[in-house]
């Protein structure tokens, strides 16, 4: 287990798309954490509600959501609960109907709630985990601004330069005008198949391209994570002896590595640009 620096890591999944395993990595990648012994906070900022439900909440369980964060109906302490994975807790997002999502919606335009939110005492988590919805702007821009990085999934399948280009821009602009410290977590190959040329070529365009920034470690496709799916439960749980739940706990190991490196360097007088960018 790597030491905690006394710094909660906010790290959010975005993607400007859907079906590229934003939300299945967000939730594994909590667990990860958490079966690391590091204390890790999932928050479901994603009106579809899905981190919620897979770790078994509905309305019925739940006491407090994020809508009432930023509806200041009631304050980030209060709408904590903890799950039934050691180490890991949840802010979750209630399933709510077409106009309460358009209030919600209409509430995040006030683009620094979350910050303001997670000032309070969130210093006690190692990791807090943020699943953004499939859209940039709203909410996503949120949670970047209360956030150290962002993990952004690329489906292997549906490799995309125009998602990462719109990603990009939109990045820049936030680093330029709010969130000047904000970097690139890494870039994940999500639905890998090892033995599809298009799978491939994706992984190697990538590693081309942003050879820095693109995660060692890729997420296989495979039909575990269908029944993991099917079934309403997060692989690791569901299968985890799975190669997908192998690989989130890999890409868990990854990431503390490479916070570990950073660590290493600033002490040492570098900063994060000299080595990562």
């Amino acid at each position: 287990m790597l030491p905690n620096f006394g710094k909660t890591k906010v790290i959010s999944i975005a993607a400007p798309k859907g079906g590229v395993g934003k939300t299945t990595t967000a939730v594994n990648l909590a667990i990860a954490f958490a079966q690391k012994f590091k204390r890790t906070l999932l928050i479901d900022a994603d009106p579809g509600g899905f981190c919620t439900s897979v770790l078994g909440f509905n309305n019925n369980h739940i006491v407090g959501d994020i809508y009432d964060i930023f509806s200041y109906s009631r304050n980030y302490k209060d709408v904590i609960h903890k799950t039934k994975v050691p180490y890991l807790e949840l802010i979750p997002f209630k399933s709510v109907s077409v106009s309460e999502e358009k209030h919600f919606s209409d509430l995040s335009k006030d683009e620094i709630i979350l910050k303001q939110a997670l000032n309070i005492e969130s210093n006690y988590y190692d990791f807090i985990i943020i699943d953004c919805p499939p859209y940039l702007g709203g909410i996503t821009t949120n949670a970047l601004l209360a956030s150290d990085s962002i993990l952004i999934p690329i489906r292997a399948s549906g490799f995309s330069m125009k998602a990462l280009n719109k990603i990009d821009e939109y990045l820049k602009e936030l680093k330029s005008n709010f969130n000047k410290d904000l970097i690139i977590e890494g870039i994940l190959l999500t639905m890998y198949e090892r033995n599809r040329r298009a799978s491939f070529m994706a992984k190697k365009k990538l590693y081309e391209l942003f050879p820095n920034l693109t995660f060692k470690i890729s997420i296989p496709k495979n039909i575990e994570i269908s029944e993991a799916t099917f079934n309403n439960k997060p692989i690791l749980l569901h299968n985890p002896h799975a190669k997908s739940s192998n690989a989130y706990l890999r890409l868990a190991d990854e990431i503390l590595e490479n916070n570990e490196t950073t660590y290493l360097m600033e002490s040492a007088g570098f900063t994060e640009e000299d080595f990562i960018y």
